[in-house]
């Protein structure tokens, strides 16, 4: 049964042959349907499609009868020929491949015999070309053998050279054989035996050990009668042994003969020795003793080595390696004649130079006798004679090394504490005429007085006798002498922080130190007090003073330290000791060029009352420098406490700087008189040493540079650069210096940072070696490069040691800043008990941390620059103080007072800038903040009326307007009266009457 077709699939269309219709036919019959007259339909069908078929073929032959006919002969000739070309096949085959008969059997059987014969005389052609050339090669090593075993090892070499060359021109059958291995093996053999006669006989010819030279002209060969000269034993030895000895030879010749020679003292003899076999040419090396050598024998001593082995091995060294080897010999020579001789041996003084020059002239000969004629060196080669030519350039770069080397270890070397010296400079300090003050004003940056002592005064103040009373002081107003001023010379004080010139500082000028520089056109001297009337209606109201005006401007002042060395006592080195500019005193007062009015001579300032003027008087040297008011504020400055002494040196800090021009109360005709005042400082022994070495090293190099004592104009001169002669030398000088300020802050930064003292000591040593290196750079006449280096050298010394006082300084400075700010916190609350201890603490600490920087500093810094030192610390402090304080938004009652007893602390700050308990201090000339700060303490505790007055009075010119409105706001409540004090502080500070 068929597969059936799936459904999906599409049905094949019917075909028209009869045997796919009876297939088709079969395959729908069913077994019901399948019967006999069925199957008898489809044969009978069959046969009728048969019998169709056959008719259809017949028709269609007899359609083309013709052409049919045609092609059934055609087919029936070719079976034919078919038949034909077969058997004549056959026979061809047979004839061709018939075993017996057959052509090609009878060919291969006729080539396979050829071939055989091809063979057999191919074979016995290379039998006999292999066996001819054994039988050389058996020759030629029967002579090789033979000449080994008698010692003839020249010819040994040639017959083992043929033989060799035997060898290799050998068969290819015979390469391989077995007996061309052997032969080869006992090739070797023999070459090895003879190369090993041929060293054994060089080792016996040339011996070279540290204490002598032998050659052997000619040598018996081990083992053998022959006896072969020096010349055939090299010529024996292989290109490759030979290289090897040769090159060891070298290696003894440069360490024994060459190094050791020039190293150490040596004298050289030569003797020839007899031997049964010949003679033994020996060179023997014998020591000296040191003492009694000079260096151009060791020269002599390489040269008769050479010459030595120009006669016993040079002439018989093979010529292939001659030349190279002799040319091998010039660069180990020359590279130690330097390393060992020349450049040990330079020397280290000048003194030692002249006989060293005689010893480069003889290296120079000895290279041009030995190097080029003897060794054949190039002679545009000649590194001895480069090196001589620069023997001065040699010669500074080794002194340059030893002096900084030197400079090094002196700066390294561990501090030593003890070793320290004084300095002494004077200082010149120019002056107005004695007794004169002059005062500058205007009405921001100066008052005419500090305040009025009438009777109104007290009405002012709002006091009573009561109070006086219990304060037990006598108040002193009629009579004007308050304040207690005469004319003792006090400081100006410098400018505030906030950039004005203190007005309060007016009061206790000192009219001493101002420069011509200073001095305005208009100013003008004047040579009698008398010439300038006083002012009635000036409220400075000062007077002819009780004692000589120029007293205190001849004497010095008593010391306890060490600024109080009288001169004649000074060391020697301190009184030569020249004035550095960085240490010139600055003026303390400055006026500008621009005041439109002259100044008056301000008399006495004695009309505005002090209540406890007696009892500060009598107080300590730590208490506070301002006496009470009639109010009974006791910070107001007493100008007894408050002027400086004459005889101090002046604020380095203390030139003003104005915002506003100023009105010039200076009197005419005000002559400046110069007052010369010597000061004292401490500096590092170290730095005596330096200075000693850099002058030395000055001194030398100008010796070197005039001695002429090298003999060619070229020498005289670095090769590298042409300099002149001696300024390698001369720059060692400024490179001393250079070599102290690179290494020393370095290797001792620990200790810098750690001891203020020996930071400050630091700072004079560099102002010492600027002023030193600057009289040593005077000094020079010629030599523009040095002394330009030199004078840089000063200039940086002078900045560094500025730099370094500056920042020892300002380190302090902000210690003390961030102790205040850490530790007060801005001085909030301190109505609170906690916060008061606080901020109480703070202040003590950074009052104790102001004053211990006392012994470090004053033993080391000059005055003026110690107190200049101290007061910006201290006024780092104080600035802390008032800005935190004048910030605080409000103020109760309770703060003020607690406020005003912590500004108090720090009025103790004022022992600092006393030198003798009988006198005042000067504090105002160093601390630009401290009559502000004074009047801080007061102004917390004082009454409106206490602020208004003192503010008209001209004596609060130290505060900004804005700071003492900020301060009244914060100290009391909304009020009409505040307003209106408040409104009267806008308009200004008052303006002084000229």
């Amino acid at each position: 049964m068929a597969f059936p077709i799936p459904a999906h699939l599409p049905r094949k269309n019917s075909s028209r042959d009869v045997t796919s219709s009876i297939l088709n036919k079969l395959d729908e019959a069913t077994g019901q349907t399948l019967n006999a007259s069925l199957a008898a339909s489809w044969l009978t069908e069959l046969d009728e499609s048969i019998r169709s078929t056959k008719q259809s073929i017949h028709d269609r032959i007899h359609d083309d009868l013709p052409n049919f006919e045609r092609q059934l002969q055609s087919s029936q000739s070719v079976q034919t020929r078919l038949a034909l070309l077969k058997t004549n096949v056959d026979a061809l085959g047979h004839t061709v491949s018939n075993d017996e008969t057959g052509f090609l059997p009878t060919l291969l059987r006729s080539l396979t015999e050829h071939s055989q014969l091809a063979t057999e005389s191919a074979d016995a052609s290379t039998n006999f070309e292999a066996l001819s050339h054994l039988l050389r090669c058996k020759t030629q090593y029967v002579s090789l053998q033979s000449f080994v075993l008698s010692g003839k090892l020249p010819d040994a070499v040639k017959a083992g050279e043929e033989l060799n060359r035997l060898i290799g021109d050998s068969p290819i059958a015979l390469q391989k054989s077995q007996v061309m291995v052997d032969l080869k093996r006992k090739y070797r053999a023999a070459i090895d035996r003879t190369g090993e006669q041929s060293s054994e006989a060089y080792s016996r010819s040339i011996l070279v050990t540290a204490t002598e030279i032998n050659v052997r002209p000619s040598v018996q060969v081990r083992q053998s009668e022959t006896v072969l000269p020096l010349r055939e034993i090299l010529q024996s030895l292989s290109p490759d042994a030979l290289a090897n000895h040769l090159a060891t030879l070298r290696r003894d010749l440069t360490t024994h003969g060459i190094v050791h020679i020039l190293k150490q003292p040596i004298s050289v003899s030569s003797d020839t020795k007899d031997e049964h076999v010949g003679t033994v040419e020996r060179l023997i090396f014998h020591h000296t003793p040191p003492n009694d050598e000079a260096l151009a024998d060791r020269l002599e001593a390489l040269g008769a080595v050479l010459k030595f082995l120009s006669e016993t091995v040079f002439p018989y060294l093979p010529t292939p390696h001659s030349q190279t080897f002799l040319q091998s010999l010039c660069k180990p020579i020359t590279a130690s004649l330097l390393e060992h001789l020349l450049v040990p041996s330079l020397p280290s003084s000048f003194a030692l130079l002249p006989p060293f020059v005689e010893l480069t002239k003889k290296a120079v000969d000895f290279e041009s006798r030995f190097i080029i004629d003897l060794l054949g060196a190039d002679p545009s080669d000649k590194p001895i004679q480069t090196w001589v030519d620069g023997l001065g350039g040699h010669y500074e770069r080794q002194r340059r090394k030893e002096i900084l080397q030197r400079a090094r270890v002196m700066i390294v070397a561990p501090e030593d504490h003890s070793d320290q010296f004084s300095v002494e400079i004077e200082m010149v300090v120019e002056s107005a005429l004695p007794g004169i003050v002059p005062v500058q004003e205007d009405e921001e940056s100066l008052s005419s007085a500090r305040l009025s002592a009438s009777s109104e005064a007290d009405d002012a103040w709002g006091l009573d006798d009561s109070k006086d009373a219990d304060a037990g002081v006598e108040v002193e107003v009629a009579d004007g002498s308050g304040w207690g001023f005469d004319d003792d010379i006090s400081p100006m004080s410098p400018t505030s922080p906030e950039g004005k010139a203190s007005k309060n500082a007016e009061d206790l000028l000192d009219p001493a130190p101002v420069s011509n520089d200073d001095i305005p056109e208009d100013a003008h001297a004047t040579s009698s007090k008398d010439d300038v009337e006083p002012d009635p209606s000036d409220a400075w109201g000062w007077n002819d003073d009780d004692a000589p005006a120029d007293e205190g401007l001849t004497d010095e002042s008593a010391w306890d330290d060490p600024w109080g060395e009288d001169s004649s006592k000074s060391s020697p080195e301190a009184k030569n000791s020249s004035f550095s500019p960085e240490q010139k005193p600055i003026p303390a007062l400055s006026l500008p060029a621009e005041s439109p009015k002259p100044a008056k001579v301000a008399k006495r300032l004695e009309k505005f009352s002090s209540k406890h003027k007696k009892s500060a008087l009598s107080s300590s040297v730590t208490s506070s420098p301002l006496a009470s008011s009639p109010l009974g504020i006791t910070s107001l400055p007493s100008p007894e406490q408050s002027h400086v002494s004459p005889q101090l040196p002046p604020p380095e800090t203390a030139i003003p700087k104005t915002a506003k021009p100023t009105v010039d109360k200076r009197p005419p005709n005000l002559a400046p008189v110069v007052t010369p005042r010597k000061e004292t400082y401490r500096a590092s022994g170290r730095m005596k040493h330096i200075v000693k070495m850099v002058g030395d090293v000055i001194y030398e190099g100008k010796i070197f540079a005039a001695s002429g004592v090298l003999p060619n104009p070229s020498a005289l001169a670095n090769a590298d650069s042409r300099s002149a002669p001696g300024t390698l030398l001369l720059q060692s000088a400024p490179s001393i210096l250079d070599l102290f300020r690179a290494v020393y802050p370095i290797k001792f930064s620990d200790m810098l940072a750690d001891a203020p003292g020996r930071a400050m000591r630091f700072s004079n040593d560099l102002l010492y070696l600027s002023s030193e290196v600057k009289r040593l750079a005077d000094e020079l006449t010629s030599l523009d490069a040095v002394k330009e280096k030199l004078v840089e050298c000063h200039h940086r010394l002078q900045l560094l040691g500025d730099s370094w006082y500056e920042d020892t300084v300002e380190k302090h400075r902000q210690l003390v800043d961030s102790i205040l700010a850490d530790g007060a916190d801005g001085f909030v609350s301190c109505s609170e008990q906690d916060r008061y201890d606080e901020c109480e603490s703070a202040v003590n600490k950074g009052l104790q941390t102001i004053r211990r920087l006392r012994p470090q500093w004053k033993d080391v810094l000059t005055k003026s620059k110690y107190y200049s030192a101290v007061g910006l610390v201290t006024d780092a402090a104080l600035s802390r103080v008032l800005q935190d304080v004048l910030a605080l938004p409000d103020i109760t009652e309770a703060e003020s007072h607690r406020l005003s007893e912590l500004c108090r602390i720090l009025h103790a700050l004022e022992g600092l800038f006393v030198e003798d308990p009988n006198e005042p201090s000067f504090i105002v000339g160093y601390v630009p903040s401290w009559l502000k700060f004074s009047y801080l303490s007061e102004l917390l505790e004082a009454s409106m009326a206490d602020i208004t007055y003192l503010f008209e009075e001209g004596a609060l010119v130290d505060f900004e307007t804005e700071e003492l409105v900020q301060l009244v706001r914060a100290l009391f409540a909304d009020t009409p009266l505040r307003t209106a004090t408040i409104t009267k502080l806008h308009t200004g500070h008052p303006t002084s009457e000229s």
